[in-house]
């Protein structure tokens, strides 16, 4: 049943995908555009960071400013 929610990301995985053990990381392969990479790069050298960084701390914001019952693991 599509009741229109996600499901959460660490029950569509399991723990024997092959994914990296510890429960708190998760590796994604993200498809963007150059332009994107490039400007993330750019902008995270300028920080002193490397693109993950840029790109955790730029989803740790986004996700910060959501209403909290958005990002609440808890969908039941």
């Amino acid at each position: 049943m599509d009741d229109g929610i996600m499901q959460p990301l660490f029950e569509i995985l399991g723990t024997d995908q092959g994914f990296r053990s510890d429960p708190e990381v998760v590796e994604l392969a993200l498809l963007l555009p150059r332009w994107q990479v490039v400007a993330l790069e750019a902008i995270a050298h300028h920080y002193g960071m490397t693109t993950g960084q840029m790109i955790r701390k730029l989803l740790a914001e986004v996700l910060a400013a959501l209403p909290s019952h958005v990002v609440s693991p808890d969908r039941t």
